[in-house]
């Protein structure tokens, strides 16, 4: 089920009220937005032609009307019909009529009128992408709300929207009631939350998966210089320039020891507007309280982002990837602690959530598919975290408190070693959880991809977003169109087919919002509009503290009118979680335009099969393929080759050729492929093609007989030779602690590809698996993490290379310390 929460108490002390009231009741910007006046609501940019093409029109007319669509240009009447009665719409409460008129293709510029209700706004019918600068608007939200650096004029849409830096003393932050034992945070380099300046790893973790997973789906969206970031000309993607900005503050989250901080912010809400940097920065700021979810939330995201930023920053993944291995270890050591509403300090939302399943699993996830990619050992124990989880496979709604579909789509996305059958599951729960919300949407007289049978959440628009998202993955996976086509609809109703007659996105639309609430935004800047392409929440029946959005009333209704943001923080608020998946499907539909161009010659017979699909090289993580070209008869032409591996498409080429990366060590993929033609249509699959990545040749012993040290010793009989000695009836024991280690050196840098440990009675159930050239371990690299160790006999395989290995306890699993019957290194 769905859990959307209220994120925010959103409780205004006298101050700010006073504030708010003394401030102008309309933004300074150079237009308020007004609702469109006429009953006949269409998308305001307008529709693909090949496109599914209702207009919603609101009348009590209880027999089909008359309606025409008219060319801009001469008035002159190019398609014609009748409505659809459909009856009463169940989110808002009109008596509304339906017009298909999607038969009509031809590109040009139209209104629709329909007989005694009026016409529509004008729009456009195009062969090319609705939306080409949309999703790279949507990304530059992020610019605008970094915090801890100036944001320079000469990266956004305007320059006047250039401001010092927020929060730059984030780099020492202190606990709130010293809860972390005075210790202070480094939580410098973060993303504004929304309309405070909150940082919270809850929603932080899934705004990023969401923009790493466009990357990850499609690595040449926003390369490097595309969106005139600071970063922009480094080598490394635009995209994930932002992102790794943005999180720059989640490993800071974790203290020294235990969970990480919930959240960190003001001590009192900021004033609205603010108008004064230096005032916003001056206010007294703090890490509140650790919670299990938050520290799931840094395991998650970093790992996520170690696995991305790994093929352009080693060194920088490295980091990354302790700080989640550090977080989940953490998480996994505690009993789970949920975040304790009433303990904080009042400036801040709440992201109060009891479920930590989901959280999890989501976590493991990312920690599996990256410790794959990087050859560590934890992949097993990750992967076994993942396939005993309830929520392995799931597919359903997912926003910051319920995450688990979020853990399937990157195993979807990502090439892994989990079973074929369960990796068909999952995409079949993926279409079926579509197929959910094209029914929805076929219900709905607006095109809404919400049950209009239910309240409207707390950013609403964000869960529309979000379903849009699932849509255009499961349109990744099986080509299907009527999920493309569900795709479109649901920003129809974003831009305008809505019932408060509005386009939700700021500068899109005769008739879009153009006052949100955003502290900074909504007054800093006189008479300069807001940036184009801001989401704005939505309809919203979970009132808190707001008299500006209406109660009351229908779901969809339930949203503040114009000039009122400071108080419509429940409908007008803006947030980073929801500009995420606005950017997402945005590019998406850009980039998938083609499909939906209108067929001008009527074009319905897909190409022929691709076929001597081969394949043409393997290495230990690539495999290279080829094929021979389709024909399209009398059709469009082949326009290109969606390729599949395990049956989920991986790549889009016009290239005979493809060659897939990153895969995993003596793994079999089977790949198909399928032609595409200009006018959307596909082909049959090809005969599959089977391929295995190389392995590793066979490891010779390197740590026999080698010498070896330890931390401690738990007398002069258990010494650490007694581990590396060949013999199983003599072993080395710790002093009873955490923490204890034991080292062997190899003699030389050697690659190392398997470790065997034989535990005595007294294992570790935490440890970690070290490679250095340094004897201290002062720099190290880890080759396996796990707080799930089992005892017995453990084979570990490995990759890494060093002269130095080391096994490193954290979490004993006796009263007694650690002891090992033999520490066996492998490799070469």
């Amino acid at each position: 089920m769905q859990r959307f929460r209220p994120r925010r108490r959103a409780c205004l002390t006298a101050a700010v009220l006073t504030a708010a009231l003394l401030s102008p009741l309309v933004p300074a910007t150079a237009s308020v937005a007004a609702s469109d006046t006429s009953p006949v609501r269409v998308n305001q940019i307008g529709y693909l032609g090949g496109a599914d093409k209702i207009a919603t029109i609101v009348s009590a007319a209880s027999t089909p009307l008359a309606w025409q669509v008219r060319r801009t240009a001469d008035d002159a009447v190019v398609a014609s019909g009748t409505t659809r009665v459909h009856g009463t719409d169940r989110a808002s409460g009109d008596h509304v009529h339906q017009a298909d008129f999607s038969s009509f293709t031809r590109a040009g510029d139209y209104r629709l009128t329909v007989d005694s209700a009026g016409a529509s706004v004008p729009f456009s019918i195009r062969d090319t992408s609705l939306y080409p600068q949309l999703g790279r608007e949507a990304m530059q939200y992020f610019y605008f709300h970094r915090m801890g650096t100036p944001v320079e004029g000469r990266h956004l849409q305007n320059p006047a929207h250039a401001h010092a830096a927020l929060h730059p003393g984030d780099n020492s932050v202190p606990c709130y009631g010293n809860w972390c034992g005075g210790s202070r945070l480094d939580v410098a380099g973060s993303w504004a939350d929304a309309g405070d300046f909150g940082i919270y790893p809850v929603n932080h973790a899934v705004s990023a998966w969401t923009l790493l997973n466009l990357y990850e789906r499609d690595p040449s969206a926003y390369g490097d210089g595309s969106l005139a970031l600071p970063e922009s000309a480094n080598g490394r993607p635009d995209i994930v320039d932002e992102v790794a900005y943005g999180s720059r503050f989640m490993p800071g989250m974790l203290p020294p020891t235990g969970l990480a901080s919930h959240k960190v912010h003001n001590h009192e809400w900021s004033a609205f507007p603010v108008a004064d940097v230096g005032a916003e920065n001056a206010l007294a700021r703090s890490a509140m309280p650790p919670s299990t979810n938050a520290t799931y939330a840094v395991a998650r995201n970093s790992a996520q982002l170690a696995r991305v930023v790994g093929a352009f920053d080693p060194g920088r993944a490295d980091q990354l990837w302790a700080s989640a291995r550090t977080a989940w270890e953490r998480a996994e050591a505690q009993p789970d602690v949920d975040y304790p509403n009433g303990t904080d300090a009042e400036g801040g939302g709440d992201y109060p959530d009891t479920v930590n399943s989901d959280d999890r699993y989501a976590a493991a996830a990312e920690l599996y598919l990256t410790a794959a990619r990087r050859a560590d050992s934890g992949t097993d124990a990750y992967r076994r975290a993942v396939t005993t989880s309830p929520h392995y496979g799931q597919v359903g709604m997912f926003d910051w408190a319920e995450v688990a579909a979020t853990g399937t789509l990157s195993l979807l996305a990502v090439p892994n070693d989990l079973p074929a059958a369960d990796l068909a599951r999952m995409r079949g729960n993926l279409t079926g959880f579509a197929d959910q919300i094209v029914t929805t949407l076929n219900g709905e007289g607006y095109p809404s991809l919400l049950p209009g049978s239910a309240a409207y959440p707390w950013g609403s628009n964000s869960a529309i977003a979000n379903r849009m998202l699932l849509l255009g993955t499961a349109h990744a996976v099986t080509g299907d169109l009527r999920y493309l086509k569900a795709m479109h609809r649901g920003m129809d109703y974003l831009m305008g087919a809505n019932a408060m007659r509005l386009s939700y996105v700021t500068g899109y639309g005769e008739y879009a919002e153009s006052d949100l609430h955003d502290r900074l935004a909504w007054g800093g800047y006189p008479g300069t509009p807001y940036p184009r392409g801001w989401l704005s929440g939505g309809p919203n029946n979970e009132l808190v503290n707001d008299n500006a959005t209406p109660a009351g009333k229908p779901a969809a209704k339930s949203y503040a009118g114009p000039g009122t943001a400071p108080d419509a923080w429940c409908s007008k608020e803006n947030t980073v979680n929801w500009n995420a998946p606005l950017a997402w499907t945005a590019t998406y539909l850009d980039r998938t335009a083609n499909r939906l161009a209108a067929p001008g010659s009527g074009d319905t017979t897909p190409p022929s099969t691709p076929a001597a699909l081969r394949v043409t090289g393997t290495t230990a993580n690539s495999v290279a393929l080829s094929w021979e070209a389709s024909t399209d008869g009398p059709g469009s032409g082949v326009a290109g080759y969606e390729v599949l591996r395990d049956g989920v498409r991986v790549a889009d080429v016009a290239a005979l050729s493809f060659t897939d990366t990153a895969l995993t060590a003596g793994r079999t993929y089977a790949y198909t492929v399928r032609a595409r033609d200009a006018a959307g249509n596909l082909s049959a699959v090809s005969a599959p093609a089977h391929a295995t990545t190389a392995g590793d040749p066979a490891a010779t012993l390197l740590s026999q007989g080698r010498p070896a040290w330890a931390s401690s010793v738990e007398n002069g009989t258990l010494t650490p030779a007694s581990a590396v000695d060949g013999r199983t009836d003599t072993r080395w024991g710790s002093a009873f602690q955490d923490g204890q280690w034991i080292n062997v050196d190899l003699g030389a840098s050697r690659s190392v590809s398997r470790v065997v440990l034989h535990w005595e009675a007294a294992y570790a159930r935490g440890f970690r698996v070290q490679v250095s050239d340094d004897p201290a371990f002062g720099t190290s690299r880890e080759l396996f993490a796990t707080t799930d160790g089992r005892g017995g006999t453990q084979t570990l395989d490995v990759r890494g290379e060093g002269r130095y290995v080391r096994v490193l306890g954290t979490i004993r699993a006796t009263p007694y310390g650690i002891s090992l019957y033999e520490f066996q290194v492998y490799g070469h």
